[in-house]
């Protein structure tokens, strides 16, 4: 593929040589340094160890309520997010979020106040945000509402050939007549409320492997599902259904006892980022999002059994997946990165070269595009994820190229990942090496030159 950044001359970038301080909660919360001080930032920021899940108490935990609804692969911390809105907006900003995923950046959005916009190529980003934002129901039969679904006399098969690869020919007739039943349902708060629950027991007969990201069968799988199909499973079908329908109520009532507040809210669901931010006509006070993992994305692949159910062809679903970075294909522009082309030369495979070269110049296309639309800051979340077991320094690309384009680096801040909903093993299947998981994510800060 032709190096098209090579074309374009670059003015010369100082690289980031300052270490990552270790400092104390107390101290964390004055980071990064207020521009008043004595020591500025500069347009080269520092790199400081934080610890996010201590500098947002307002949130107790990173599945508390909302937060915690439905298991969606590389979610967004959301106090990283709350740890932004809290130090550098105010009631009645805007923020945007081109890659939402299950739409975290929203949710702690209401919270401060701040009016927001989210863009996702998966369709379940609508479907999970209205669930999430749901006053919980002042009154509601939880048990006729069972009942209804197990009586229904409608029925809804997917369109799909390999459906009895992932299920047990049994359980596929239960799951007709229940989003047969959420289908026809045309009170919207009772189908909205009822969608997740039906998601999760649909998945727990699944023989899908919830521990790794990507859709996958496994013996483990087969095992669970062959003891949730020992003895009367149709009614631990629906007793399972009743309990992740209680839990849903209760995260609601969770959330709003957070307090969200009424903002106005624009959800994107089902569109191409790098298209629709080429003709993005808005403008928000801030950019706040965590783009797709560098190799290990496939969120449209894991998200297929939800999809099918949710009434999607898989020709519909095939043409969401093409479009997934980095494997579609994307307009090469230049990349005002140092740090990028001594990565890019030292990659040796043509095919995991051009997995590299998309994934950045998607990314940085979206980015760029809505830079000018930006009025004060870009935060983006990170990590530096490996491609043939060598980590890529993303975060240190990200700012070389915004710090080129006129943006002012701030502060990257590191937190060290404390979980992950992946299957472990020391080897990588697909290559036989060895599997290096990104120990940290990393938080840029880009604040806007205004112009004199």
């Amino acid at each position: 593929m032709a190096n098209v950044g090579r074309r374009h001359p670059m003015r010369p970038i100082r690289r980031d040589r300052s270490r990552a301080l270790q400092i104390s909660l107390r101290e964390q919360a004055r980071l990064p340094w207020n521009e008043n001080e004595e020591e500025p930032l500069g347009s080269q920021g520092r790199r400081m160890a934080v610890r996010f899940r201590g500098l947002a108490a307002r949130i107790p935990s990173t599945t508390y309520g909302s937060f915690g609804l439905y298991r969606y692969p590389a979610k967004f911390i959301p106090h990283v997010i709350a740890y932004i809105l809290e130090r550098y907006a105010h009631p009645g900003m805007s923020a945007i979020d081109p890659f939402a995923g299950s739409g975290t950046t929203g949710l702690v959005a209401r919270l401060y106040g701040v009016h927001y916009e989210l863009w996702d190529l998966n369709p379940m980003l609508q479907l999970l945000h209205d669930v999430a934002i749901l006053p919980p129901p002042e009154a509601l039969d939880v048990d006729a509402l069972i009942q209804s679904v197990r009586n229904s006399s409608y029925r809804f098969r997917p369109r799909w050939k390999n459906l009895l690869y992932w299920f047990p020919e049994p359980i596929v007739e239960v799951l007709e007549r229940a989003f047969g039943y959420y289908h026809h349902e045309e009170d919207p708060r009772r189908k909205s409320l009822l969608v997740v629950p039906l998601l999760k027991v649909m998945r727990a007969f699944s023989y899908n492997d919830p521990q790794r990201q990507k859709l996958s069968r496994s013996p483990l799988a087969f095992r669970r599902v062959a003891e949730l199909m020992e003895g009367d499973w149709q009614s631990r079908f629906y007793a399972m259904l009743r309990k992740e329908l209680m839990e849903t109520i209760q995260r609601l009532r969770e959330y709003q006892n957070l307090s969200p507040q009424r903002v106005q809210a624009v959800i994107r669901a089902g569109m191409d980022a790098i298209d629709y931010s080429a003709h993005a006509d808005g403008t928000w006070d801030l950019l706040i999002t965590s783009p797709p993992y560098l190799q290990a994305q496939e969120y449209i692949r894991n998200s297929k059994l939800d999809l099918v159910w949710l009434g999607y062809s898989e020709e519909e679903i095939r043409g969401l997946a093409r479009a997934e970075l980095p494997y579609r294909e994307v307009k090469p522009i230049p990349i005002h990165s140092p740090t990028y082309w001594e990565y890019w030369s030292g990659i040796a495979e043509d095919s995991m070269r051009r997995v590299f070269e998309r994934y950045f110049w998607a990314v940085l296309t979206v980015l760029g595009n809505l830079a000018p639309h930006i009025r004060e800051r870009m935060f983006l979340f990170v990590g530096p994820a490996s491609i043939r077991s060598r980590p890529i320094p993303i975060d240190q690309i990200l700012v070389e190229h915004f710090v080129a384009m006129g943006w002012q680096h701030e502060a990257t801040l590191i937190d060290s990942i404390a979980a992950r909903v992946m299957f472990r093993s020391r080897f990588n299947p697909a290559t036989g090496l060895e599997d290096r998981r990104m120990p940290t994510e990393h938080l840029v800060i880009l604040k806007k030159v205004q112009e004199p």
